[in-house]
């Protein structure tokens, strides 16, 4: 998965990664894919060196930590990430990141398909 950032802002850039955070938490199970996406992500926001990397990933493990602990706060935390995406190519983008982060096990538990259908609703992807 690439990630294509040139018309995000910096906030817009933090809510996707923030989204995807939430995405990849949403069924307890962490996948070596998901980390990697997460690096690739962390690369193109231009986090190049591994210590920034892991600095932001912190950062974003810590805003993102309070939503994780119940379904609807996390829902509700991803209906207003989503708000930061204006276009409709950054919608789908955001989408197709958080859709792959959720599918990545080959499991979609009953709680992402939910927030996934919720997402497309949004988003109209």
């Amino acid at each position: 998965m690439e990630f294509d950032l040139t018309d995000f802002s910096t906030a817009q850039q933090q809510a996707f990664l923030d989204l995807l955070i939430l995405a990849m938490y949403a069924d307890g199970n962490l996948s070596a894919v998901e980390d990697e996406r997460l690096q690739k992500l962390l690369k193109a926001m231009g986090h190049v060196d591994e210590i920034d990397r892991q600095r932001e990933f912190d950062a974003a493990v810590t805003r993102t930590r309070p939503f994780v602990e119940s379904i609807q706060r996390a829902k509700d935390q991803t209906l207003l990430l989503i708000k930061a995406f204006t276009t409709r190519r950054q919608h789908q983008q955001v989408f197709t990141a958080v859709e792959g982060f959720m599918t990545s096990d080959g499991h979609v538990s009953s709680w992402e398909d939910a927030l996934l259908s919720e997402l497309r609703l949004k988003l109209k992807v």
